[in-house]
């Protein structure tokens, strides 16, 4: 514990008020997404009383008075259902909630994420969470911070909130929401997304990250620090990028191009040519070039460069063989060349990267 910690202080230098965190969420929200956030906020509670009683006791020591002053709580963390029901989670938990009537008095609000992964399971959920459009666009206008992360920024994205602004989800879902939001600025080399009082995360565990920044923004850059050292997560993690990989859940119904994935999946040592691949699947190097960019949303070229990262990725995963040794494996001449392009579409390098992802041989 540190030696002193100062109790947050609002324009007037008096002691601040505790602030109410509302989680909103309907049936079939995960459920360590709603008791994830609580336990966050109880545990910078619990901090904030005993790092500030010890301040208390020594000062009272020190002055001859008694000890045991109270420390009030720095934060209030309750659920809100659309009716005010408990809410059943995607496991079958069930989790005591407010009417969405508490949201008008909130400090800050998080949306909680649905076990949903494909238009029909997101269109129940949006449907389920419409009483809360009208709450968060008062929020909005009030500049309430509001805080979603994985598939909840699905939610706030369907109020309009999220239009003409960065915003990050789930880097598996970004396809879907994508085609949902075109009016919003999606990213996905970062693992939080703050734009003024407006906060989006990735995917599941960024929750942390994301409740780290609202804790920093609510309550001091010191505890947000020290809470991230109790908690565990790293407070400089940025990118959800090393953790990406082509698995989406995305299909498409061009079953040729299917078929030219399958091909060139199992043939990345093999040198080709796109007018070579486009005479093999008897296309012209035109038709290749569109239906390919149609099914899969991106070139061929592109996309074997991709293919070629992660199979240089799960080697460095799952073996000790030198990189150099990986290069030539995947159908790359040029080790210079093939580093360059793995830290461009990864962010780390491949000696980084094993090091982050491989246990038994990093």
């Amino acid at each position: 514990m540190p030696n002193q910690q100062k109790m947050p202080e609002d324009d007037k230098g008096d002691k601040q008020a505790m602030k109410k965190i509302v989680i909103i969420g309907a049936d079939n929200a995960v459920a360590s997404h709603i008791t994830g956030v609580m336990d966050f906020f109880q545990y910078c509670n619990t901090y904030w009383q005993i790092s500030n009683r010890q301040i208390s006791n020594r000062q009272s020591k020190a002055g001859g008075q008694a000890e045991g002053q109270v420390v009030a709580d720095l934060f209030e963390c309750k659920l809100a259902s659309p009716d005010g029901q408990p809410v059943t989670t995607s496991s079958g938990i069930m989790i005591n909630a407010y009417s969405p009537d508490i949201v008008d008095n909130a400090d800050a609000i998080l949306i909680a994420s649905a076990h949903a992964y494909d238009r029909p399971s997101f269109a129940h959920y949006l449907h389920a969470m419409q009483p809360f459009f009208k709450p968060l666009h008062k929020a909005n206008h009030k500049k309430i911070p509001i805080g979603a992360f994985c598939s909840g920024t699905f939610v706030l994205a369907e109020t309009g909130i999220l239009d003409n602004h960065l915003a990050t989800t789930a880097w598996w879902l970004s396809e879907l929401f994508h085609s949902l939001f075109p009016k919003v600025e999606l990213t996905l080399d970062k693992i939080v997304v703050q734009q003024d009082h407006l906060y989006t995360g990735g995917a599941t565990t960024a929750y942390l990250s994301l409740c780290l920044k609202l804790l920093e923004q609510m309550a001091g850059e010191q505890i947000a620090a020290q809470m991230a050292r109790i908690i565990l997560v790293d407070p400089n993690r940025a990118s959800q990028i090393p953790f990406m990989s082509l698995q989406q859940l995305k299909g498409h119904k061009d079953e040729q191009i299917g078929k030219i994935q399958q091909w060139m999946q199992s043939n990345l040592s093999e040198t080709f040519s796109l007018d070579e691949l486009a005479e093999r699947f008897s296309l012209t190097k035109r038709t290749l070039m569109r239906r390919f960019k149609q099914a899969v949303g991106d070139t061929p070229v592109n996309y074997l460069q991709r293919l070629r990262v992660e199979e240089a990725k799960r080697l460095l995963e799952t073996s000790a063989i030198s990189f150099e040794v990986i290069v030539n494996k995947v159908g790359y001449g040029d080790v210079s060349t093939f580093r360059k392009l793995f830290v461009q579409l990864t962010q780390l390098s491949p000696k980084v990267y094993r090091e982050r992802f491989n246990v038994a041989y990093g």
